[in-house]
């Protein structure tokens, strides 16, 4: 129950980062950012194990890339822009912070 429980708060996490990067274009993605290292880290906190920090980053990744592709009607989440790019790039480097963060 551990395992899909951080599944899920790693994916629902991927989710509001890729639905706020956009919005006010710097503060947005800090946000995003700062949403992603907290709640990786929270996983941690509440279940006491660095595996279920990992899980929760997985399940960002997966979110993240997801919106990073082409869909069925071409259309596209994270764009290639700065934006887009720092959210890609930073936000996984935070992940893996969060994952290598103690607990």
């Amino acid at each position: 129950m551990r395992f899909l429980i951080s599944l899920l708060w790693g994916g629902a996490s991927g989710i509001v980062a890729v639905l706020l990067h956009q919005s006010l274009p710097p503060v947005g993605v800090i946000a995003g950012i700062a949403l992603t290292y907290i709640s990786i880290w929270l996983v941690g906190r509440n279940f006491h194990r660095r595996i279920y920090k990992w899980i929760a980053a997985l399940g960002w990744i997966a979110v993240i890339l997801r919106a990073s592709i082409f869909g069925v009607g071409e259309e596209l989440l994270v764009q290639a822009d700065g934006v887009g790019s720092a959210l890609l790039m930073i936000g996984t480097l935070t992940a893996l912070a969060a994952v290598a963060a103690r607990i």
